[in-house]
This record gives C-alpha cells, structure tokens and sequence, in this order.
C-alpha cells in the first residue's frame, strides 16, 4: 500500500490572524531550534517507522508553520533517513516544501534541489495591498508574484500556489486568483477563509470588529474562480485544487483516497489502515516545547481506533471531494439518496463511478451531509 510522510515545521516569522495551525515564534533576533527539532523528528520518525513497515512510500511532504525557514541540511536530513528508512529513491517520491514569498531565492532554490526537492508551494495568499494588511502577511505587495515568478523560472519538477478566497472588505475579491492565474503555476489551491474561534480574527467577529462575507457572495466568487481556472486549462480535482495536467498533488490525494500517511512533529496527524477495513488515528500534541521534551510517542495526545464501518462512511465523503467520486459499489444502499442529488446536479452518474459536479462542489458540505447521514 501506498503511503506518505507529512514534516511539520512550526515556526513562523509572525502569526497571521487567521491561523489556527500548530505554530510558534522565535523571540526578536532569535532563531528555530533548526538541529534539536530535526534530532527529534528523527527519533520520531524511528519510534512510529515499524507501523508502516512494508508500505510504499510515494511522498514526503514539509509543511507547517514555515518550513522554508528550516535550513535546508535539515530538510535533507529527514529526507535522507525517510527514505533510508524505506527504502525509496528521492527521484521516484514527489517531495514538496511550503515557502513564503520571502525566501523565494535562487540560494534556497538551490539547496532545496541538492537535496532532491522537487514541488515547491508558495504562500501566494494575497497580491494587493488591502488584502495583504487584513491577512496580516509579512510580504510586500509584489513579494508574491515576484516570488512565484521566481520559483516557476527555477526548474523544479512542480510548483504550486495558495490563495486565498473571501478576504472580509476586500475591493476586488478575485484580484489575487487572477493575478497568479496569469502566471500559469502547474498548481493552485484557492481556499476559502475560514474563520476558525480561537484565532485573532475569531475574535474579531465574536467583538462585531470583522463581517465575514455572507455565504452567497463566497459562492459567487468560487464559481467565478472555478470558471476562471478551468477556461485556463486547469483541471478542478477537488473542491480547493486545481491542476493542469499531470500536476495532481501527490501528497494531497492520499488524504482524500483514505490511505496511509504518517506525521511528525508537533500538531501532527498519522492514519493507519488496517486489512480489516478498520484504521488508527492518532495526533501529536500541539505544544512545540512538549514535543521537543518528550520520549519518542510520548507526545501523542490521542489516539482513536476507527471500526470499519465508520471509516468506509469516512472514505466515502473524502471521495466527494474529489472529481474522481468513489465507485458505485461504495454506494449500495444509498441508491435513493444518489438519485437525489444527480437530479439535484449535485453529482454526476457514469458507469461505474459517482462523482461531485463542480455545484457539488460548492455546497460539497451539504453533499457530504446527506450522504453521511444516509450511509450510517
């Protein structure tokens, strides 16, 4: 079975207001641990390696935080014993790495690819300046596209781009989209803010401080941003990614296939499935300082056992975010519901498979209610 490796790197140079991630930040003139949080990555990555002994590893991907902020004969050195420990060939693994416009150079470029990364993906978010003030990104306007334009000059296998969908107030709300659609990066993923309760914006909306966009101007923009992007070549994979041919994350479609993935780090999340159809989740603690304490496993916060039937219902739902569906055999019994939704245009009915219609995409929320509800 396929598998792969997800790295998170905590540390940013600031918290965006937004950000509900497991994250820290260096105090003024201070820097990341680089070594000792590598040194218990590896211990990590020895402790849990004998769960998935056997599987085939396909990625490794760093994500955080700000992993482009970890020197990079760290990033090589989990590399290197992830694939050691595998025994997997840097050159057959997509390898991807997060990066903020600002460490976009050809020095950073360059050591990346001596250690074999081959996807870049950059913190876009933004490109004009009211938006980039609301976000509260530590780039300057221009700092994304500039940035991007250099990362796509640079030769990697792969790049892609984050932007981010739905700024409250914003003056021209596809602005962004556009203006990295116009460089034409193999990836885009355009998300939709979401406004989660414990962050600064969080409370900003509870205090009446920040309005949201009310729900039928974030529809229009994401049927807009849909339209754009696929009159442009991309294809819409899953309801926030969009790909032109051959350039489907790797990493990102083992989550939404059901498969294996194990984590490390703080924060960090592991899947493992079982023959039986069962599966195991379990999930890092947040706290930087308790992962970089603690014994290897020791630092695990939970841990759940998911029964078969729950995680077919799982799999199921994950499918409907993705064009490709599930086939209609993971569908017996909910042949009435089905039904319902096609004639709804909420999915699409072909021979053998089931899948979301981009309207499915957009009220997939809904979609993915009914059939949940309707298969327990």
């Amino acid at each position: 079975m396929r598998f792969g490796i997800y790295i998170h790197f905590p540390w940013c140079r600031n918290r965006c207001p937004y950000c509900d991630f497991a994250i820290a930040v260096p105090g003024k003139g201070q820097e990341p641990p680089h070594e000792a949080y590598l040194a218990a990555v590896l211990d990590e990555l020895a402790h849990q390696a004998p769960l998935f002994e056997g599987k085939e590893l396909v990625s490794i991907y760093f994500g955080g935080g700000t992993p482009s902020l970890w020197e990079p004969d760290c990033v090589g050195s989990v590399i290197e014993a992830c694939c050691r420990r595998f025994a997997a060939r840097p050159g057959d693994l997509e390898i991807s790495i997060e990066c903020n416009p600002g460490d976009c150079n050809a020095e950073r470029f360059a050591a990346w690819q001596s250690v074999r990364i081959n996807r870049v993906l950059v913190g876009v978010q933004a490109t004009n300046e009211q938006d980039l003030v609301v976000l509260g990104r530590d780039h300057r306007v221009g700092d994304g596209k500039s940035g991007l334009a250099r990362t796509l000059a640079a030769g990697f296998d792969s790049v892609g781009a984050d932007v981010i969908l739905g700024v409250p107030g914003s003056d021209d709300a596809l602005a962004s989209l556009l203006d990295v659609a116009k460089l034409a990066p193999p990836h885009i993923s355009a998300y939709e803010l979401t406004i989660e309760d414990r962050t600064n914006f969080g409370r900003r909306v509870r205090d009446g401080d920040l309005v949201p966009e009310d729900e039928d101007t974030l529809a229009d923009l994401y049927e807009r941003c849909h339209d754009e992007l696929t009159g442009r070549g991309y294809e819409h994979y899953e309801v926030s990614s969009f790909a032109k041919p051959g350039h489907r994350a790797v990493h990102n479609s083992l989550y939404w296939q059901g498969a294996d993935y194990l984590g490390l780090g703080n924060g960090a999340a592991s899947l493992l499935c079982n023959l039986d159809g069962s599966a195991v989740r379990w999930q890092n603690a947040r706290s930087v300082k308790g992962y970089l304490a603690a014994d290897p496993g020791a630092h695990i916060e939970s841990r759940d056992p998911i029964e078969a039937v729950d995680f077919a219902a799982e799999k199921l739902w994950l499918a409907m975010r993705t064009i490709d569906g599930a086939a209609k055999e993971a569908l017996v019994g909910l042949e009435s519901v089905v039904g319902e939704l096609v004639g709804q245009g909420l999915l699409a009915e072909e021979a053998d498979r089931i899948s979301p219609t981009p309207k499915g995409f957009l009220y997939n929320n809904q979609l993915i209610s009914r059939l949940g509800l309707a298969s327990r």
